[in-house]
């Protein structure tokens, strides 16, 4: 995040474009389905959307408007956030402004299906992979409600320690293509010393979510601090 500008970042973070680096590397069935992409939010065919959708800006983090019933909403309203967002660089909203990865993205405005779990917004697989291999592995739960999380290790066995959200007590069922994920995960990892990927899993299907380069921007405790040397082990930078 300091020092690293190989532009390949930019690519990755860039979350239409990384669509198309997954569609090159392991097919375009991993994608939850775009239903529209442009740089006019007041373009947007609203007419011919689904009646539940998500919006989301490609150049920054936490840019998703969730639609669940699209007579519902006011599309006044979601067109000025939009702007708005077209607006920012977010590499100078983040944390300490220091997120380069975004710095030279080109904003757009793009629409996904909305995909589900049982009515709510699926937990969220985000797999640490070093040097290509998943190491570990943080479920997030409720992202958009009640946060919380369980960090694991890759043979699905929960680790101890906290990463700054709450940590998710109850049950964790392993997912029976569990080693698909791993595949997926590693697969699209590969070229990179380190590299976030983050998966969905509904009923059995495995959708890509995004890369990470910059996980919490760095600033994300872990307690014990042990597991920050843990994890520091497994990283040898190229």
């Amino acid at each position: 995040m300091l020092f690293d500008r190989n532009l390949v970042w930019t690519e990755i973070s860039d979350k239409l474009k990384a669509r198309r680096l997954v569609q090159d590397k392991i097919g375009d069935e991993y994608l939850i389905p775009l239903l529209w992409e442009g740089t006019r939010p007041e373009f947007i065919p609203l007419e011919k959307l689904p009646e539940r959708f998500v919006v989301k800006a490609n150049h920054g983090c936490g840019y998703n408007i969730f639609v669940k019933d699209k007579k519902q909403i006011s599309y006044d309203k979601i067109v000025g956030q939009l702007n708005r967002w077209l607006e920012k660089k977010y590499t100078y909203s983040s944390f300490l402004g220091m997120e380069w990865a975004y710095e030279n993205i080109e904003p757009k405005i793009y629409v996904e299906m909305l995909i589900e779990e049982n009515g709510r917004i699926p937990k969220d697989y985000k797999f640490f992979c070093f040097s290509g291999r998943a190491e570990y592995l943080q479920i997030s739960f409720d992202r958009f409600g009640d946060a919380s999380e369980r960090i694991l290790d890759r043979d699905f066995n929960p680790i101890e320690v906290w990463n700054g959200v709450k940590i998710y007590r109850g049950v964790i069922k392993r997912p029976i293509n569990y080693e698909k994920m791993l595949d997926v995960a590693e697969t699209l990892s590969a070229g990179f010393d380190f590299i976030r990927v983050d998966l969905y899993n509904v009923k059995g299907r495995i959708y890509f979510g995004e890369y990470t380069c910059y996980p919490a921007a760095g600033l994300a405790p872990f307690v014990p601090r042990k597991w920050d040397f843990i994890f520091g082990e497994k990283w040898i930078i190229k």
